[in-house]
């Protein structure tokens, strides 16, 4: 599920709203040990959020982010494995150019905290969108 809300002719406020189910794994990693044969990831919700402000024709800044949660255990031979539901939120702020009509940069920062089983840092991305006619 997807949205914009139109807030003012120069100002918006999005989000994306994820549900993630994986599929069984009967190849996985070895640090389950040598008797685990299959796994399964955990269910997770995760959303994308972005609010940002026209300071010119070409430019806009705002503030960008993400959140996940996972909300069952991971399975090994079909078994929960407690204690490894994953937790993050990550807010920073982001920036768009348009370079011209068919040629936009993105960036973005990520600040993440309240990480729960997986590493905890800061994440940048830069991206080039280019329409080809």
């Amino acid at each position: 599920m997807a949205g914009t809300l139109f807030l003012a002719p120069d100002w918006t406020v999005s989000a994306r709203f994820h549900y993630l189910w994986n599929a069984s794994n009967d190849r996985p990693n070895i640090g389950f040990g040598p008797t685990v044969v299959s796994t399964q990831a955990g269910q997770a919700l995760h959303a994308n959020f972005a609010s940002e402000y026209s300071v010119t024709k070409e430019l806009k800044l705002g503030v960008n982010g993400y959140w996940l949660q996972q909300i069952s255990d991971t399975l090994a031979n079909g078994v929960a494995v407690p204690g490894r539901r994953e937790r993050v939120f990550a807010p920073g702020p982001g920036a768009l150019l348009a370079l011209d009509k068919d040629n936009f940069l993105f960036f973005n920062a990520y600040y993440e905290f309240g990480a729960q089983n997986r590493p905890e840092g800061q994440r940048y991305t830069v991206r080039w969108v280019g329409h080809f006619n």
